[in-house]
């Protein structure tokens, strides 16, 4: 199947000012040139996107309307997950013009910034490799661009939600540009949700620059609906010296396949990056990391953890690779898994590929079910089943919840795993 006979994009207008079509176009070929991402391919060979290729869902949707405003703003009056006043909201991806200034962040749309959007960022990704970011390329409408100026320190967190509305059958392609400036320090939180229970598809693109020494935090936080399909890259650049923290929740969603690639491209460069998936009856969640040690002295410490309950699926592909005469390397890898079912289940593919030989890598990946022993301790006690059980998942969960260093958000982000787990366990 090539890019000219998806029903999905033939014959679709392109979004956007006539200056960006010619753009749009060398991404629609850059797609017909890699294929869509089948079972075929060894990068997708458990996550099958062919019905997508072959629907007729809306990849131009127009803007939300008045009322799909006034209910999302309703569904983040309810959420206690950060101030409104420091909130940046893509309604089915297109940005809403926030309600403050958050200085000293710069924002814009991407799109308004078309010209340095495709020198810097639309050019870098390879089709061959996430076919579906040109997807995205050709028709993200808007976008979100972030400029954080050199040595600027935001202490609160930024949190950029990225909501779908009520209109079913609308596939959303949300771009988002982070750029930290040397020196400079940020919290982002992404946050997915829905305005109700319709399906449809969120197909997100979020590239990170770092400059020399600059830190930043991106916890992302995935609670869409049971009937939404999920697809998310991030990409992202490390300067000399610069640190990345990146934890990834995904609570919800029917179909959830996330690409995350970052390069540690400058002497000194730092990622740490997590994640915690929970796939109950119907879910399939698959999650694919690369992590690039291009210099020397850099240091990348991984742990992603799968909870999978009765005919749910999990996928974690981890690959770390260490480029020639990268020296003094130090990477670490780990996945862990939890059955909850006789019919769960969970396919696990730790990678490392060092061409440099003064290294210190490791990986692992376990798979286990809850201890007999230690729930009939919890039984002796007083715990009913269900109770037992989510204690001990609660515990598994823990370790990835640590990694997330504001209090505030840790505090959000236990409660929400709490509540995913109680229906998880309970089910």
């Amino acid at each position: 199947m090539t890019a000219s006979t998806f029903p999905l994009t033939a014959g679709r207008e392109l979004p956007g000012p006539t200056p960006t079509h010619a753009a749009r176009q060398a991404a629609l070929a850059e797609l017909t040139a890699a294929g869509w991402p089948t079972r075929r391919r060894e990068q997708w060979r458990y996550t099958d996107l062919e019905p997508l290729a072959a629907s007729d869902l809306d990849l131009t949707p127009a803007p939300a309307s008045g009322a799909a405003r006034e209910a999302v703003s309703r569904l983040l009056d309810a959420s206690r997950f950060g101030e409104r006043a420091r909130q940046l909201v893509l309604l089915d991806g297109q940005l809403l013009a926030p309600a403050t200034a958050l200085a000293p962040l710069e924002i814009s749309a991407t799109e308004d910034r078309w010209s340095e959007f495709e020198g810097r960022f639309a050019r870098t990704i390879a089709a061959a490799s996430y076919p579906l970011a040109a997807l995205n390329t050709a028709f993200l409408q808007r976008g979100l661009w972030l400029r954080l100026p050199a040595r600027a320190a935001v202490a609160a967190p930024i949190h950029i939600v990225v909501a779908s509305s009520a209109r079913a059958g609308v596939a959303t392609q949300p771009r988002i540009v982070i750029e930290a400036g040397e020196g400079a320090e940020a919290t982002i939180v992404q946050h997915f949700v829905d305005c109700d229970a319709s399906a449809g598809w969120v197909n997100v693109v979020t590239q990170l620059d770092l400059a020399a020494g600059a830190r930043l935090k991106v916890y992302r936080f995935q609670e869409h609906n049971a009937e939404r399909t999920h697809t998310s890259l991030l990409a992202a650049e490390l300067a000399a010296g610069a640190e990345l923290t990146a934890a990834y929740f995904d609570l919800g969603g029917k179909l959830v396949r996330n690409d995350v690639a970052v390069r540690l491209g400058g002497r000194g460069a730092r990622t740490e990056l997590t994640g915690l998936f929970l796939a109950g009856a119907a879910q399939h969640i698959d999650d694919h990391t690369t992590i690039h040690h291009a210099a020397g002295e850099t240091v990348s410490n991984e742990n992603f953890r799968g909870i999978i309950g009765e005919r749910g699926r999990g996928v974690f592909n981890g690959r770390v690779v260490v480029e020639r005469d990268c020296q003094r390397i130090d990477a670490k890898q780990s996945n862990d898994n939890l059955l909850l079912g006789e019919h769960a289940e969970i396919d696990a593919k730790p990678e490392l590929e060092i061409y440099a030989n003064d290294v210190k890598c490791s990986h692992g990946s376990t798979v286990g079910e809850l201890d007999a022993e230690q729930l009939f301790y919890l039984r002796a006690r007083g715990f009913d089943a269900p109770g037992a059980r989510r204690l001990l998942t609660t515990a598994f969960a823990a370790v990835i919840l640590e990694h997330v260093h504001d209090d505030a958000v840790r505090a959000e982000a236990t409660e929400r795993v709490a509540a995913s787990l109680a229906r998880l366990t309970e089910s």
